[in-house]
């Protein structure tokens, strides 16, 4: 670490609470540098962990698309809200189907469908394969399987029955996943059905998610292992309650609890009514901008904190309130504060945030909302920024397409680690003792030093640091 007496210790820095500062009016010192690997895991919420210390902003970026790329790399996608019930509630289903062990829910067809009702289920979850059980419904008796394959140039009128697969390959309850999987593989097939000794269908093992979970063991996944997603809520909408209900019904992990109207008593009561009724569902509240709202909102149930809406004040705004949200209710605290590359994110790590949300960044992956179209030769995305389902607000632009976020991400991962282990941090557990006890340094940035760049005119949103990556 830097010695003592170079650059100041964060509390120093923050300490005459006379000038507020931003990201870029500060710049953490070096250390001795380490050879190891930083860990990236942190803890999101009081009960819940992620590989990797990222989240989508719950604003119009993401959806299923994004939601699945975040999590297959370690993070955690948040379903944005702007949309009807049931359509926000059929994208968190896709995503916790998307990618799991053992599916214990499979969407299951009788052997009346017709067809044409099948290709409908296929097309709406996403799915290539169909278990055929007597009465329709999971548990029930397994007759057979129908796969796209089986669907291809048949009438719709037809019945599954007439085109489905009877002989189906099997294993029996109970099963490890590891068993299951070398029984698939020596069988070679693509789906293996659980059954239990009445030969009823308990789960469904698909042989694309053993792929991809070599692919991404970082993912993240829930106890099913599924992939895991959040939802985003209000409690200023008339429909706050029910989608808050579809939310749940529908598998999301995390309730993420929008209070940009501000934190009132609406707020409060609401947010306690959702930990009374659903106390096994973390509920993620934000964005504040001072420690009053946010221990209020602690006091009532919130298991983490976003911390926004404090322009120009982001880095003391995230320092005091980690620093007492830590120590007093032990609740983690997300920087929602528009970061807009690598070097901002290291910095709100280091000033105590537990995890950062991506807007900016993340809004320029093909993964992310919008429209892609062509300008000047160049693929760029239309960006609506739409912060009201009724009535249209924000500044409709455009925003340079950067590709996949798997892609982006595992790059971006390999950026922090490599600015951790200038700092000699091996994990990100650590940021917090190192700050109590000085041994991170910082110095203020001074006014004249380059912070944006002269944008060509077919980038009219592009402004940002020096060194951005974006």
């Amino acid at each position: 670490m830097a010695e003592s007496g170079e650059g100041w210790s964060a509390t120093e820095a923050f300490a005459s609470g006379s000038h507020a500062w931003s990201l870029d009016d500060i710049v953490f010192l070096p250390g001795s540098g380490t050879e190891k690997v930083p860990n990236l895991s942190c803890r999101i919420t009081k009960n819940m962990k992620l590989g990797r210390p990222v989240l989508s902003g719950p604003s119009q970026i993401s959806e299923e698309g994004m939601a699945m790329a975040l999590a297959l790399e370690g993070g955690l996608g948040i379903i944005h809200r702007h949309m009807p019930v049931a359509t926000q509630a059929t994208k968190v289903r896709r995503v916790k189907q998307y990618h799991s062990g053992f599916i214990l829910n499979p969407t299951c067809v009788a052997p009346k469908t017709t067809l044409q009702k099948a290709r409908s289920i296929q097309a709406e979850l996403g799915c290539s394969s169909l278990p055929v059980t007597e009465n329709g419904r999971m548990g029930g008796r397994l007759v057979g399987l129908v796969t796209k394959r089986d669907l291809e140039g048949q009438q719709g009128n037809l019945l599954v029955a007439s085109v489905m697969n009877r002989d189906v390959v099997f294993v029996q309850e109970p099963v490890t996943l590891k068993n299951a999987c070398v029984h698939m593989q020596q069988a070679k097939v693509s789906k293996l059905p659980v059954l239990n000794k009445d030969m009823e269908l308990v789960a469904l093992l698909c042989r694309g998610d053993m792929k991809i979970a070599e692919q991404h063991p970082m993912a993240s996944r829930d106890a099913n292992r599924q992939l895991m997603v959040a939802a985003a809520v209000s409690a200023h909408e008339s429909d706050g309650w029910e989608r808050v209900k579809a939310m749940v019904e529908a598998g999301a992990d995390v309730l993420s609890l929008d209070v940009d109207e501000g934190v009132d008593q609406y707020v409060v009561a609401f947010l306690k009514q959702m930990k009374d009724m659903f106390a096994g569902i973390d509920v993620i509240v934000g964005p504040v901008n001072c420690l009053r709202q946010a221990t209020l909102l602690c006091e009532h149930g919130a298991d983490a904190v976003r911390v926004g809406n404090a322009k120009g004040a982001e880095a003391t705004t995230i320092f005091e309130i980690s620093r007492s949200l830590r120590s007093t209710f032990g609740v983690p605290v997300i920087a929602d504060v528009g970061v807009r590359d690598s070097g901002q994110i290291l910095k709100a790590l280091l000033l105590g945030a537990n995890a950062v949300c991506l807007d900016t960044m993340l809004e320029r992956c093909e993964e992310a909302c919008g429209l892609h179209i062509f300008r000047e030769g160049v693929r760029v995305r239309m960006e609506p920024h739409q912060g009201d389902r009724v009535v249209a607000s924000g500044v409709p632009m455009t925003v340079v397409d950067r590709g996949s976020a798997l892609t982006f991400l595992p790059f971006l991962f390999n950026q922090l680690r490599r600015s951790l282990q200038d700092l000699d941090i091996d994990s990100l557990g650590e940021i917090s003792k190192a700050l109590e006890q000085g041994k991170l340094r910082l110095e203020a940035q001074q006014p004249s030093f380059p912070d944006s760049w002269q944008a060509p005119k077919m980038y009219p949103i592009i402004a940002g640091g020096l060194h951005s990556i974006r």
